[in-house]
């Protein structure tokens, strides 16, 4: 008997989910996503539509697709592209190298492994100069130490912060300044005083001390998710997917042992063997029943996988292209990326600043960081006088950033993908993967639950 699937979400885990059901047999059907679709996720941070809530310096702001950093570690990632190739690659996906910013206003730039570093990560990490040498030496004395004795006493890194691994480290206030906190907020989206040591420790291990085959961070553009979206909807039409049109789902139903119907909004009641959610943490809560959460503890656990409020703003640079580049702690935001863009209409160059939480203070609304920026990106990029002169602040438009930050404890709060209810199953960035909320997550997430859900099928049909 061929068992009917469906997905409660066209989104890109749930997109993937079904792509990755399809060579089974399943009947699968998607419905299609009633709010407005969700810009890319960058790693490690996703974006969301706006609710009331927000802080007063995000009220007002619009929500728009922001570029992807793909560090090389994204395997699956760049597996999943190889399967579905897309036009045009170059101009949608670009290598850059990992810069950190100094209160002189240049960088120092972590380049990629050559040559002999590429025998050892630690030959690599003596060379980079933007730790000193009292606190590279201490670094590479502690992993050695650590190297040599893999049973240590942490053992339950998630439960411990970075700043407790840095100083353990030896690690200066400079460093954990300049250094540790940036590449902490991009990754893990929060500071090293509160981020979760076991992540960022993953993070670390798959970005710097990996033996890399090539550039080992990308910037991708930000209609990459649009063009991976439409890809995916194509194959996925032609086997013989259906899409629901977009409608609002109203409620879960539910007895004892299992989902009996999804509940729309016009009443209407969708029947399945197997539900599939790739809807986000507060979302599924609230479709629900009542009783969910307090029976099963992986549904009380989704309360604690908060989202953040950041914001991004934007310029294009007409009549100018510059190189793509990826500047951590450029001062006024936590990062900065450029890409250039080619095309008939002449050569541009867009420009993104990232700030994580703002707070409601006037230093960091939306309005101030778009006045702030011009004269922050000039002085960054080192722009030509003619390029400092033409009105660019016009250009600048800023909007809301959402992330989940991956604090001490992450780890226990994300679900599984199968859940106490036998026949529903999750899928996000935000469920049990090796790494931080990302667009990698998000990919192993949906390959996750699909094997989930073929394993439970073979199961319970013998």
């Amino acid at each position: 008997m061929t068992r009917h699937i469906l997905i409660l979400s066209a989104n890109l885990p749930g997109l993937l989910t079904a792509y990755r059901l399809i060579p089974y047999g399943f009947r699968i059907a998607i419905l299609e996503d009633h709010s407005t679709v969700s810009p890319a996720p960058s790693s490690p941070h996703f974006a969301k539509s706006i609710e009331p809530d927000h802080p007063p310096s995000l009220q007002g702001l619009t929500t728009q697709p922001s570029p992807l950093i793909l560090p090389g570690y994204y395997h699956t990632t760049w597996a999943l592209f190889q399967e579905l190739p897309f036009e045009h690659t170059a101009q949608l996906i670009q290598p850059v190298e990992l810069e950190f910013g100094t209160s002189e206003d240049q960088t120092l730039m972590l380049s990629n492994a050559r040559g002999i570093a590429t025998l050892h990560p630690m030959i690599r990490l003596a060379g980079f100069r933007g730790l000193t040498w009292s606190d590279r030496w201490h670094l590479m004395n502690f992993l050695e130490k650590k190297w040599e004795e893999p049973h240590s006493s942490d053992h339950h890194p998630d439960m411990l912060t970075v700043e407790s691994w840095l100083i353990s480290a030896q690690q200066s206030a400079l460093a954990r300044q300049r250094i540790w906190n940036p590449f902490c907020r991009l990754f893990l989206g929060c500071d090293v005083t509160q981020a979760s040591l076991g992540y960022f420790l993953e993070v670390l291990s798959r970005f710097w001390l990996s033996k890399p085959h090539g550039p080992e961070t990308f910037l991708a553009s930000p209609d990459m998710q649009n063009h991976l979206q439409q890809k995916l909807r194509q194959v996925l039409l032609e086997k013989g997917v259906t899409f629901y049109p977009s409608t609002e789902i109203t409620g879960i139903q539910a007895d004892s042992e299992r989902i009996q119907a999804i509940v729309l909004a016009r009443g209407e009641r969708l029947n399945a063997d197997i539900y599939v959610s790739p809807l986000s943490p507060p979302e599924l809560l609230r479709l629900l029943p009542e009783r969910a959460p307090a029976r099963f503890s992986c549904f009380s656990h989704l309360a604690h996988l908060q989202e953040a409020s950041g914001t991004t703003v934007r310029m294009t640079l007409n009549d100018t292209l510059l190189p793509p580049r990826l500047i951590l702690n450029s001062g006024i935001f936590d990062w900065i990326t450029s890409m250039p863009v080619s095309n008939t209409e002449g050569a541009t160059t867009s420009i993104t600043g990232f700030k994580l939480s703002p707070s409601p203070s006037s230093l960091h609304t939306g309005d101030r960081l778009r006045e702030t920026f011009w004269p922050h990106i000039n002085k960054i990029f080192n722009t030509s006088p003619k390029q400092s002169l033409s009105p660019c602040e016009s250009t600048a438009t800023p909007s809301v950033y959402r992330y989940i930050p991956c604090l001490t404890g992450y780890r226990t709060f994300r679900p599984l993908p199968n859940t106490p209810i036998p026949n529903l199953f999750l899928a996000g960035s935000w469920t049990a993967t090796p790494l931080p909320p990302s667009l990698e997550s998000t990919v192993l997430s949906a390959y996750a639950c699909a094997r989930a859900v073929t394993e439970w099928v073979q199961t319970s049909s013998h």
